[in-house]
């Protein structure tokens, strides 16, 4: 990702990307630090619909009593490591993006779904009376690309707006795919990735910047597939499906 290609739905890509994220809390309560003293930690987030990121954490972990003290914080993503030869892991992009925003205790249905679709290993404790879901309402974005490359812009360029319409039609979109257009789905994977489209794909969800479809193998990771342009409606996603369907048929 040059500079020149730093777009906000460029940056939604990068932290769509991370499976994980650095989070920082201001200290408050610490048993080894005083008030005040940043303080980070390793979490799990998902990004919603329209770009926000969402966390599931409990309240017996050190951040989210510094959340619950002071809810500004800030994620950092970075692209995931892949593979190299022998399985060590390297880093093969030196981008990084910080998000500057509050936390939110969120546990609306649709940000529990989102969530857990996501990470669905959070199952298992996600309704554990200490664990609550927030999103993270952002204020400002920093992205790094490497030396001299770098750009900053407000939260309300990073969030895609006037999503509502695709979030709330999201499980019909799903649905409608799934029992009326899986060829279309194979088809897509056959010619905008380098996955086996024989592998039964299905939609898992669907967002603003793409798509997550899962394979009928449980060993075959879920593939997400970005679109060209950033969606808002379920009118503009039938649109782009339609067009990444005429290309795969050309």
């Amino acid at each position: 990702m040059s500079e020149s290609t730093a777009s906000a739905t460029s940056l939604r890509h990068l932290m769509r990307a991370a499976n994980h994220a650095t989070l920082a809390t201001i200290a408050g309560g610490h048993k080894q630090v005083t008030d005040g003293w940043p303080v980070t930690s390793m979490v799990v987030p998902a990004i919603y619909i329209d770009g926000t990121p969402l966390l599931l954490i409990s309240e017996l972990a050190d951040h989210t009593r510094h959340i619950l003290a002071d809810d500004r914080v800030s994620l950092l993503f970075t692209p995931p490591p892949t593979l190299a030869d022998g399985d060590a892991m390297i880093e093969t992009d030196t981008a990084r993006l910080t998000v500057f925003g509050r936390a939110l205790r969120d546990d609306t249905p649709a940000i529990r779904a989102c969530y857990l679709r996501a990470n669905p290993d959070a199952a298992q404790y996600a309704d554990f009376a200490d664990f609550g879901f927030y999103r993270v309402s952002v204020d400002a974005a920093y992205w790094v690309g490497g030396f001299g490359k770098q750009r900053r812009l407000s939260g309300d360029k990073l969030i895609l707006p006037n999503c509502k319409a695709l979030i709330d039609g999201h499980d019909g979109i799903v649905a409608h795919m799934n029992a009326d257009h899986m060829d279309a789905l194979s088809g897509i994977v056959g010619h905008f990735t380098t996955a086996d489209p024989n592998g039964g794909w299905q939609m898992q969800s669907i967002d603003c910047d793409g798509m997550v479809l899962t394979a009928n193998s449980v060993d075959t990771t879920p593939l997400r597939i970005d679109f060209p342009t950033p969606v808002r409606t379920p009118d503009e996603a039938r649109e782009i499906l339609v067009k990444m369907c005429k290309i795969w048929r050309a």
